[in-house]
């Protein structure tokens, strides 16, 4: 980040920029779910999908705010889902909703929630 760039926002990364193609511009948080590594699979992620995606709704405490039409199955986002799972299942904006014997769903921040912004004002 350069000496002007806002603090505020978070650091863009290929990572996240190849989920955000995904879904619509305007999406905050995308929940995935993948389906669980085995033995099999020589513990890597095979499948995934995309379940929907969201945005942070205007206050704190309040629901997230589904958006139309964002599931997708596809195998170029079945790929690019495993890839960044492969590499980013650890990272600070990746959250584990649910853990199956087959599945696990995770949810993954794409950007920060604007209220976090209201205590540097």
């Amino acid at each position: 980040m350069g000496p002007y760039a806002n603090p505020s926002q978070p650091r863009r990364s290929p990572a996240v920029d190849t989920l955000r193609a995904l879904v619509p511009g305007n999406a905050d948080v995308i929940r995935v779910r993948a389906a669980t590594p085995t033995a099999a699979t020589s513990w890597t992620w095979t499948q995934a999908e995309v379940l929907g995606a969201y945005q942070w709704p205007p206050y704190p405490g309040e629901l997230l705010r589904p958006l139309d039409h964002t599931a997708d199955d596809s195998t170029h986002a079945s790929l690019t889902v495993c890839e960044f799972l492969a590499k980013h299942k650890s990272a600070g904006n990746v959250r584990l909703v649910r853990a199956g014997d087959a599945t696990y769903t995770f949810s993954i921040i794409l950007s920060r929630p604007r209220w976090e912004d209201w205590d540097e004002v």
